[in-house]
């Protein structure tokens, strides 16, 4: 559906003619050949030296729209995410992730697992790729700390939400809402793996208009989050013990104002 074949020929034509890009690969769902039409690309460019890499950085913008120069695009820094991370959006409907990496540098790891080499070097990529096959995919943690600080805010912002819903307000909370999720569920999506009902009854949170159905969801999602903090706990053995009397009591104060 989108220009990924077109984007892929006029990299490939750029970097085989930068003397300065070493070796570029393709990871993620390209480097495992899952890609699909809305697939976006992730791209190593890997530098022989750090003062290679850091000129290619500066003319990081440059070299990006010079790909497919006719197409209007937005770039922009993602170094929020890591060091030497450049994100461009094209028009054409293309996302593409490039990392700007040095061959000192770049160590092997599960991530790079599966690659589909656009340029190599005396094979340089290649030895990289067999390494990367080696290494294992760390496990995802969340220790007791990391859980009880997600528990104590979950409640705060779960009640925020609910009982200004009760009162018939469906504006006010939904900012709260919206920190209530983004808080809560990724750190519990992280860990809990994908076939986990605990995580799987995460994803219906939703928001609606009728304030008495959301708080219907909330309700649910309430259910939710203990089943998975309770999945968390086991998952990692950990030493959390829940405030049951105080839970109780919110459960059946819920029960009583939020009709099933």
């Amino acid at each position: 559906m989108f220009e990924q074949d077109r984007m892929l020929l006029r990299l490939q034509q750029r970097v085989l003619n930068d003397a300065a890009i070493a070796v570029c690969f393709l990871s993620g769902s390209y480097g495992r050949r899952e890609a699909d039409a809305y697939a976006d690309l992730d791209v190593a460019l890997v530098f022989s030296t750090t003062a290679a890499r850091e000129l290619a950085w500066q003319n990081r913008r440059a070299f990006v729209q010079s790909v497919l120069p006719y197409v209007p695009m937005k770039s922009f820094d993602a170094v929020h995410i890591r060091p030497y991370f450049h994100i461009a959006l094209y028009s054409s409907g293309t996302k593409v992730d490039f990392r700007y990496e040095t061959q000192d540098t770049l160590l092997p790891n599960p991530w790079d697992r599966d690659l589909r080499l656009l340029k190599d070097t005396e094979n340089w990529g290649a030895a990289y790729q067999a390494l990367c096959a080696q290494t294992m995919m760390p496990r995802p943690l969340m220790d007791k700390a990391e859980l009880a600080a997600l528990d104590e805010r979950f409640w705060v912002m779960y009640w925020d939400v609910l009982r200004v819903l009760l009162r018939g307000d469906q504006q006010k909370p939904f900012t709260v809402y919206l920190e209530l999720l983004h808080f809560t569920l990724p750190a519990l999506l992280r860990v809990l793996p994908p076939g986990d009902p605990a995580r799987r009854a995460l994803l219906e949170a939703s928001y609606m208009s009728d304030t008495k159905a959301t708080a219907q969801h909330m309700k649910r999602l309430l259910s939710a989050y203990l089943a998975a903090r309770t999945a968390v706990i086991r998952l990692f053995s950990l030493d959390f013990t829940p405030d049951r009397s105080f839970e109780e009591q919110i459960q059946r104060l819920v029960d009583r104002h939020v009709p099933a």
